[in-house]
């Protein structure tokens, strides 16, 4: 087939087009297409040499191309405003895409091995469709060692994602894209540093680059306004041994800020998806490997960090997890306070799998304000009350929500151990958990830090 009917074009009711598979193909043209298309797409046409389609209405139109042969970009798309999603080769023609053209932009590796990568991309950035463009995903290309500089004129980019690429490192120039607000990579085997990210980035989602070492601290910069955030690294498995705290310092840091600022505002929520490492422990002061427990608040305390640690193995993506707080009395009464769940949908597009396969042991760390301000609260009036005959206990259960993880299966995940970080009133050393300083290995261990006083006077609250 060297060519489609056009007469296909005039199906009123035709939504998707697809085209898979067919070599033969050069031409796919039509004067006029369904009003109601909002689908097509050309896969695997290794020829297709000319695409010349006027489209009825681009709301929501997706467009998808996997292999062109032309010299230069079809006149019929440069007219395209507005599409929700493009796909298409990393060639140099995409330079001259016109401004607002797509919401959502696909590039993945041209076959066509004149094409230097690198060189594309620093060329097609400075296109106005780039420049204009709030989410851009570039996937599978297994010769773009390094992303280049000029990726810092995407001032409107809300997320990247980098997906199946030779990149060794990311470019710190990203953390000052003004609108990004999500970063994943994801499967970049041969990644092994990360520059200074996580206050920038609400959402940093690093998953399954087996290669990654090095992740520098952002807590001693100062930015406008450190970002909330949910950084996530999993099956990270080569992660050195410095970084590992330096992420956990991070976000001990972050999660202290945020609480000092007294925030009740849910956005502020703050949470951390890490491979478990040796030395994570000294960073939580109450630890168990019930999931549910009776204990009390230490004085002087501002609030607290959650945490728990998932066995290796299969959970759903769309999974929650999280906690209930009880007040329990002696007598066994309960009173219920509050409940905090957080799902890992955030990580639903990373995989088209609907299981995420955890290859080791991962920490979950969180920080609620509301809950924890509303369980705050509740100890306040019991002790305004001074009731000291009946004074009652809190009670926690840690939880996977059972509706889509019943726990049934040998290679679902498992909670192995969950606790808390508490958060001072005044900031507080921790005190030195080896007994012998003649031991090597305590001298070589990192210990937890108390909030960067430079950071907090930064913000006024020193």
């Amino acid at each position: 087939m060297l060519e489609v009917d056009s007469s296909i074009f005039f199906l009123q009711k035709l939504q998707i087009l697809k085209l898979i598979g067919c070599t033969s193909l050069k031409n796919l043209s039509s004067n006029t297409c369904s009003p109601v298309l909002q689908e097509l797409y050309a896969w695997d046409c290794i020829n297709l040499k000319e695409f010349s389609v006027t489209f009825t209405s681009v709301d929501q139109l997706r467009v998808g191309i996997s292999e062109y042969g032309g010299n230069e970009l079809p006149s019929s798309l440069l007219k395209l405003k507005n599409l929700e999603i493009f796909f298409f080769p990393m060639i140099e023609c995409l330079v001259d895409l016109p401004e607002n053209f797509a919401n959502h932009i696909n590039l993945w590796s041209s076959v066509n091995p004149e094409h230097d990568p690198f060189i594309t991309l620093h060329k097609v950035f400075s296109s106005p469709a780039l420049i204009t463009l709030k989410h851009l995903y570039l996937n599978g290309t297994p010769t773009l060692s390094e992303i280049p500089d000029s990726i810092s004129l995407l001032s409107s980019l809300e997320s990247l994602m980098l997906r199946d690429m030779a990149i060794t490192s990311l470019p710190e120039n990203i953390k000052y894209l003004p609108q990004l607000n999500q970063l994943n990579v994801v499967r970049c085997e041969k990644l092994q540093s990360i520059p200074a990210l996580s206050q920038y980035i609400p959402f940093f989602i690093v998953m399954n680059c087996e290669s990654l070492e090095k992740v520098l601290s952002s807590m001693d910069e100062a930015c406008d306004k450190p970002n909330p955030c949910f950084t996530v690294l999993i099956n990270c498995k080569k992660l050195d041994q410095h970084s590992y705290q330096t992420v956990l310092e991070d976000a001990i840091d972050g999660i202290e800020l945020r609480a000092r600022l007294n925030s009740a505002n849910e956005d502020d929520t703050i949470g951390y998806l890490l491979p478990d490492m040796p030395g994570r422990e000294y960073w939580f002061n109450y630890r168990s490997t019930q999931i549910s427990f009776t204990l009390e608040f230490p004085p002087n305390l501002l609030g607290f960090a959650y945490y728990l640690v998932l066995s290796q193995g299969y959970m759903q993506k769309r999974v929650d997890f999280g906690c209930e707080c009880y007040l329990e009395y002696s007598s066994g009464e309960r009173i219920y306070i509050t409940s905090f769940t957080r799902s890992n949908s955030f990580i639903l597009e990373l995989s088209y799998s609907p299981l995420l396969h955890m290859m080791s042991d991962h920490v979950v760390l969180w920080y609620d304000p509301i809950s924890c301000k509303k369980i705050m609260e509740d100890i306040k009036a019991i002790n305004d009350a001074n009731i000291t005959s009946c004074c009652p206990k809190l009670a926690f259960r840690f939880f996977i929500d059972e509706a889509l993880h019943d726990g049934t299966s040998d290679d679902e995940v498992a909670i192995k151990e969950c606790g808390f970080r508490w958060i001072y009133k005044e900031a507080e050393d921790f005190s030195t958990v080896s007994e012998s300083q003649e031991d090597e290995e305590a001298k070589e261990r990192i210990h937890p830090r108390k909030t960067s006083s430079k950071i907090l006077k930064y913000w006024g609250i020193y």
